[in-house]
């Protein structure tokens, strides 16, 4: 909290008289860093976007925040590996808005013969960790790419997005008709 103050050019009793304690502190951050996306979500709630447009477009939101806001994927994984400990309950409910509107997209597309039936929690962890893991590895690649693979272009943050959002698409897509073999 002393480091906290001190940047924030803040007086510690102030911090604690607004937040209450570290964790209603971490907990109000959190909450901001996800205010985007859960805007976005209520955005594409109220909107008449065909689901597939609905989740390419709550995949580019995060994509654009986690740019905007750098901070927030070194948080979520940092969270991700100390096993949720700092995730409260309002904190949790955050999350899962997010998952049940994947849920609902899906099942809306699915209904609408668009997609084929897949696991919602699966296909958001399958879009978001990698987008999640490029953003945190920026300054790796940064660093050690142009010194280990000098000829290698990293790719970048608008390059992963599209290439997510082709996977997202690829998994969605209903499963084509199988071919029957010709009978003899």
């Amino acid at each position: 909290m002393d480091e906290i103050a001190r940047r924030a050019k803040a007086n510690k009793a102030m911090i604690y008289y607004h937040f209450g304690s570290k964790q209603d502190l971490y907990r109000a951050v959190l909450l901001r860093l996800f205010g985007d996306v859960l805007k976005e979500i209520a955005r594409l709630k109220a909107s008449d976007a065909p689901p597939r447009e609905k989740l390419r477009a709550l995949y580019t939101r995060v994509a654009a925040h986690f740019t905007s806001t750098r901070a927030l994927p070194h948080i979520m994984l940092r969270e991700i590996l100390a096993g949720g400990k700092s995730i409260d309950a309002e904190a949790s409910r955050t999350l899962f808005v997010i998952v049940s509107f994947v849920a609902e997209t899906i099942r809306e597309g699915v209904q609408a013969g668009e997609f084929r039936e897949v696991d919602p929690l699966l296909l958001h962890m399958s879009v978001l960790a990698p987008l999640m893991v490029h953003h945190v590895g920026d300054s790796f690649r940064e660093r050690v790419l142009p010194r280990e693979m000098p000829g290698v272009i990293p790719p970048s943050n608008e390059a992963m997005l599209n290439h997510l959002l082709v996977s997202l698409d690829r998994s969605l897509a209903p499963a084509s008709p199988v071919l029957s073999s010709p009978r003899s």
